[in-house]
């Protein structure tokens, strides 16, 4: 809204108008504006002269503009009436085209209305030109200080450069940020050395740009975990290098599981469903909750359906792919390959839960009675 009193002449009063927008003071400069000239025979002039972009600028000056225009012309129309008269005729035509062509060219000149973006931008100043120059748009620029807003620009800076050099594009970029704020109170040296250490973990470019897209805590995460993990996964589960790049970039969740379920995970694929490491890989197990995995494997074995292979690899039935029985829906599963009803493995499910919570007690009775035993033949020994 336009505060300013606009005066307006009518015969030979004066009266203020209310507040008009922007939109509001066009219309009226259009109309204003062809009724001078279309009175005067100036049109065809008006149309090469008059600038669109002072009209965007200020419509009100643009309106006042128009206003003097037709006092000064109404002055001066009365000396050269004659010589008008003689040429209304023949300028008729030309002054109705051009007038017409005067109002679609302003009519279709719209007011565009300032971005919020561009606004934010402004208000950063000259801390925004490092961004737009490492091709960050205005609105990119606005999102990514709205992120951690304490954070200082050049530190900003520094880590947003350092994920462009990992090859992310800027959209990529401001996700990560998003994703994992917290980045922005990091320092390029620690994002540079995760990305080190996840290359020498065998990670390519593209895995690293994938890993840092779907998982950017892996750039938060303890150094310390991610080494424990790796040590996990080759001494004791026998994983290759470039198997355990794959299970990290497949399966980043393993780096928040405990390690010691991570390691019976491992047991319950590789001695009780005699999966070797390759198909453990490709088939994503580590994506699956191990409980829905044993429920359905020992499900398959209650039916006569999977079979743990003996020492040479063989089984008396085919059992299905480790990557079918964990990726295939719930439905699928019971009905195509279990061949079986959801009440049947609902109930079965609980009693397998029971059955489990019993031998767990008895293991844990089993432990107490040898603790009892050890601490019973102590004394034994020490009172001889």
């Amino acid at each position: 809204m336009i505060g300013i009193v606009v005066q307006q002449r009518l015969g030979e009063q004066w009266f203020p108008t209310p507040e008009v927008n922007n939109s509001t003071l066009i219309t009226e400069s259009l109309q204003q504006g062809c009724i001078v000239l279309q009175k005067h025979k100036f049109v065809p002039f008006a149309c090469r002269c008059i600038q669109l972009s002072y009209l965007k600028a200020s419509p009100l000056a643009f309106l006042c503009s128009l206003q003097h225009l037709g006092y000064r012309l109404t002055g001066t129309s009365s000396s050269g009436k004659s010589e008008a008269n003689v040429s209304h005729g023949s300028c008729k035509t030309d002054t109705n085209e051009a007038s017409q062509k005067l109002i679609e060219t302003l009519a279709a000149s719209q007011v565009e209305p300032e971005r919020p973006a561009d606004s934010d931008l402004l208000k950063l100043g000259k801390v925004a030109d490092p961004f737009l120059n490492m091709g960050l748009s205005p609105a990119q620029i606005t999102h990514l200080f709205s992120l951690q807003p304490y954070a200082p620009p050049q530190l900003r800076l520094a880590v947003v450069s350092e994920l462009l050099l990992l090859g992310l594009s800027t959209d990529a970029t401001l996700n990560v940020l998003q994703k994992s704020p917290e980045l922005l109170g990091m320092s390029s040296k620690h994002i540079k050395d995760r990305a080190d250490l996840l290359r020498r973990l065998a990670f390519k470019e593209v895995g690293l740009n994938h890993m840092a897209v779907h998982f950017p805590r892996i750039f938060t995460l303890p150094q310390k975990r991610i080494e424990v993990l790796e040590k996990l996964l080759k001494e004791k589960c026998l994983f290759s290098v470039q198997q355990i790049a794959k299970i990290l970039q497949t399966c980043p969740n393993v780096l928040l599981e405990e390690l010691g379920d991570l390691e019976y995970k491992f047991q319950f694929a590789y001695f009780r469903m005699g999966i070797k490491h390759r198909e453990i890989v490709n088939s994503g197990f580590f994506q699956a909750p191990l409980a829905e995995i044993k429920n359905r494997v020992i499900f398959l074995e209650r039916l006569g359906l999977y079979q743990t292979p003996d020492k040479k690899g063989q089984t008396q039935v085919v059992n299905p792919k480790l990557k079918s029985i964990i990726r295939t829906s719930e439905s699928d599963f019971i009905e195509k390959m279990a061949c079986s009803s959801l009440e049947e493995y609902n109930i079965f499910k609980k009693l397998l839960a029971r059955e489990e919570e019993r031998m767990q007690k008895e293991e844990e009775a089993a432990e107490k009675n040898n603790l009892s035993d050890s601490e019973s033949d102590g004394e034994g020994s020490d009172s001889d």
